[in-house]
């Protein structure tokens, strides 16, 4: 029941796998193939484009236009044939969408001068001047400015009528079309095997293969349209291009599209069979070795639960070393239980007595800083205000680790009320000794910054930057760039040697036991600032010039990186 109970679920996840793969896989080979089938006509379209533009050269230029003019002002032919001549070969002839180009005067079809690439040549003009100018000078009457392409024969042409600067046509030009180069990136389609291009329905290019008698083209399609016909796949697209209907086909090689879904099937299928012994296998050893012992330590871990302490567990159930070294343990943990209930049950009676005398003797913060309220009310009664202010900047410093609110940030200006109560009290301790500097950039008062990050560098500049005879100056300095916010604390003297290596250990990752709660004050800072807000944020202690420097940077808005 149990290998039922594993095995028939596995199997029947494996067949759902095996068809959502083959699904999968199929899906991925149609998306695949009408992305093929995108890129080509995309490439095909970007060649008629280039087709297009290098039409409308010969009306920007205004080159035909212009000669037209003069000959038929001076009805110099020659002329006319000499610049006609020079300017179509040196715009098409060495076009490779081009076989050849004509250009035939409205006026006088008659008159008219081409040029043609090295693998044409002059009869395929004559050709077309004899066969289908006709045709195409009809076209062109209600063609104005746009582009038209035509079919003649086996050719493929592109005509657009030229314009005078007074924007009427003076004559037509006409473009044989290389449809080799042109539809060429038919044949990257995937698993192409053969394909025809249409034109209005007309099939203008392609090689010889055999479509179905049900294959009807559609006039446009949104995107590329796959069928089936027997053991045939076919791909086609049909696009608006210019007022014409060019319709792609492409036969497709079964066996190179799907191949690759076959070879899957094969592997996945021998995989899922030699997975069944490997079940099999596995549930044997690990029922034996592994759930049952496990089964054995659940139930135990129960009666310990249940408050059996010093439950054992037969070494005959280990099945393994292992199992054993735990089930020993477990034994041995049992026993300990046992022990440490019955001290732990004496210890609680007499920790209760001493936990109830030591909440007695403990004074509330907030009660301290009541008290201090009244203590400074009744300074001020009797006009002691040296004494009133030390008070309240005391009272401000105790507020400020009581963090009633619960908040990780406050505003900068609510720091530096901080800074500014405890540079009181140390001021009135120091007097002339200590000298104060500040000057903070007013628009980043209303900045949030971690709590408590300015006193702790403070204290340590005054800690370590105060000389017991001479005055000493302490500055706080607060700008900021696009980026970072800067606090800088600059004190008067030098660290030693000494000095920068602590404070290098101290600001390092390294965990080092540090008993002086200023040295702690500064390691917790840097820290803090690190986990808040990146690596590029932190504290920075150096020596510079003739002064100590201790640079906080706080990246802008709180983004850690």
């Amino acid at each position: 029941m149990l290998i039922s109970i594993w095995l028939v679920p596995i199997l029947m996840a494996s067949f759902v796998v095996y068809f959502l793969v083959s699904g999968k896989m199929r899906d991925q080979v149609q998306s695949a193939l009408a992305l093929s089938m995108n890129k080509a006509v995309y490439s095909i379209d970007t060649r008629l484009d280039e087709c297009v533009n290098a039409s409308r050269n010969a009306t920007y230029f205004n080159v035909i236009s212009e000669n037209y003019e003069g000959y038929v002002k001076t009805g110099e032919k020659q002329t006319l044939y000499d610049q006609m001549t020079i300017y179509l070969a040196q715009q098409y002839r060495f076009n490779a969408n081009f076989e050849t180009t004509m250009v035939f005067f409205t006026d006088d079809p008659e008159l008219f001068y081409s040029t043609y690439s090295s693998g044409s040549s002059y009869d395929n003009v004559i050709h077309f001047k004899n066969n289908y100018l006709k045709d195409a000078l009809y076209i062109s009457r209600n063609l104005d400015s746009r582009v038209k392409l035509y079919k003649g024969g086996n050719s493929l042409y592109l005509m657009r009528n030229l314009l005078n600067d007074r924007y009427k046509p003076f004559a037509m030009i006409v473009m044989e079309l290389n449809k080799e180069k042109i539809f060429d990136a038919l044949s990257t389609v995937r698993a192409y095997s053969g394909g025809y291009v249409f034109l209005n329905g007309e099939k203008i290019s392609g090689r010889s293969i055999e479509l179905p008698e049900t294959f009807i083209l559609k006039e446009v399609t949104e995107g590329p349209v796959i069928e089936k016909s027997g053991k045939d796949y076919y791909v086609y697209l049909t696009e608006n291009y210019n007022g014409s209907f060019l319709s792609y086909v492409v036969k497709l090689d079964s066996n190179m599209l799907f191949g690759e879904i076959r070879t899957t099937y094969y592997v996945l299928l021998i995989v899922l069979l030699s997975l069944i012994p490997l079940i099999v296998t596995v549930f044997v050893y690990l029922r034996k070795r592994v759930s049952g012992p496990v089964e054995k330590l659940v139930l135990s871990a129960k009666e310990i639960t249940a408050g059996n302490y010093g439950y054992h567990i037969e070494s005959s159930d280990a099945g393994s070393r292992e199992f054993e070294y735990l089930n020993e343990s477990f034994n041995a943990m049992s026993d300990e239980l046992k022990n440490q209930f019955l001290k732990i049950y004496l210890e609680e009676i007499a920790l209760r007595d001493a936990n109830i005398k030591a909440l007695q003797s403990q004074i509330n913060p907030h009660f301290l800083n009541n008290t201090l309220e009244i203590i400074n009310w009744e300074a001020r009664l009797n006009k002691v205000y040296k004494v009133s202010n030390m008070i309240e900047a005391l009272s401000t410093m105790l507020n400020s680790t009581l963090n009633r609110k619960n908040v990780q940030t406050i505003s900068l200006s609510e720091e530096i009320e901080y800074v500014d109560a405890y540079l009181y009290i140390i001021g009135e301790r120091m007097g002339s000794r200590l000298k104060i500097e500040k000057n903070v950039d007013e628009s980043l008062l209303k900045t949030e910054v971690p709590r408590l990050i300015i006193q702790p560098v403070i204290e340590n500049a005054v800690e370590h930057g105060i000389n017991a005879t001479t005055e000493s100056t302490i500055s706080l300095n607060i700008y900021s760039d696009d980026d970072f916010i800067y606090i800088k604390v600059t004190n008067t003297g030098n660290m030693s040697e000494d000095d920068v290596k602590k404070v290098a250990e101290l600001l390092s990752d390294s965990e080092t036991e540090e008993k002086h709660h200023v040295n702690i004050g500064i390691r917790n800072v840097n820290k803090r600032l690190k986990l808040m807000y990146g690596d590029l944020s932190g504290l920075k202690v150096y020596n510079n010039g003739d002064c100590t420097e201790s640079l906080l940077t706080i990246r802008k808005g709180g983004e850690r990186v």
